[in-house]
């Protein structure tokens, strides 16, 4: 792939083209791709895979997601698994973070019903990003059982969400290094858009698009994503954003009062 064909190596969310890219539509920004041109994530590009290698920045994708979904108004559900991949979201209102295996499953059940039941009344709810961070969380997705069966694994309850979640309001975007074998039709069949980084051929089978070639290998640098949905593949430079910066994003400063006028009295003098 030529050099011509490359986004621009850096995208800042919060200054230059970023920014401004940012700035023009209400839709969370993943990044640029060639020529400047902005890629977003959008209702109608539906659930969002990441897929990347340790360390290739998924955590960077879900941090400028989550903190742009924020800031538009919407409420943020972090599954992060015995870590703390995101302290920007801690403790803020509108943020469900959750850490235990035990609480993810409740939480994804709780989710899944919520989504069912606004599905089958037509009536979506608030805007809703549900964001699966990479760190251990596929395991405890397929393995873990907080209540015996019938209630299965997480899975079936993010299967819930993923199947239900569009028509409620709810938009996931899940991070992996590589998706495990039971994850397959879930990715097949419930995400439409995908961001891949150095894919091999096991990820493309699983996670590429039907009917799309795998895309030739590009110069490898951080935050470069393979984006693909039903309209094609292109390269896309994600969009960075710190973590003091994700906070002050998602909880603005009030604006500052404006101070009365001082009266000056008359002097009787």
């Amino acid at each position: 792939m030529s050099a011509a064909r490359l986004p621009r190596a850096r995208v800042q969310l919060t200054r230059g083209r970023g920014r401004r890219a940012a700035a023009r539509s209400p839709h969370p920004l993943i990044g640029l791709a060639a020529g400047d041109q902005p890629v977003y994530l959008t209702p109608a590009d539906g659930h969002l895979l990441v897929a990347a290698p340790g360390g290739m920045g998924h955590t960077t994708v879900l941090r400028a997601l989550g903190a742009q979904a924020l800031a538009a108004g919407a409420h943020v559900d972090i599954i992060d698994v015995h870590t703390s991949e995101h302290p920007w979201a801690e403790g803020m209102e509108d943020v469900t973070y959750v850490h235990e295996p035990d609480a993810v499953h409740r939480h994804l059940m709780d989710l899944a019903h919520q989504a069912r039941s606004r599905a089958e009344l037509g009536a979506p709810g608030p805007a809703r990003l549900l964001l699966v961070e990479n760190h251990g969380t596929t395991d405890v997705l397929c393995n873990h059982f907080a209540d015996p069966r019938p209630n299965g694994v997480p899975l079936d309850a993010l299967t819930a969400v993923l199947a239900h979640g569009r028509l409620a309001g709810i938009q996931v975007v899940l991070a992996c290094c590589e998706p495990p074998r039971a994850l397959g039709h879930v990715v097949r069949n419930l995400f439409t858009t995908r961001l891949l980084a150095e894919p091999t051929d096991r990820t493309w089978r699983i996670a590429g698009v039907r009917g799309q070639d795998q895309p030739p290998s590009a110069p490898w640098r951080p935050g470069l994503w393979h984006h693909l949905d039903r309209t094609g593949t292109r390269l896309v430079q994600a969009a960075h954003l710190s973590d003091q910066d994700a906070t002050a994003l998602a909880r603005p400063a009030p604006p500052r009062r404006r101070s009365a006028p001082r009266t000056v009295k008359e002097s009787t003098r």
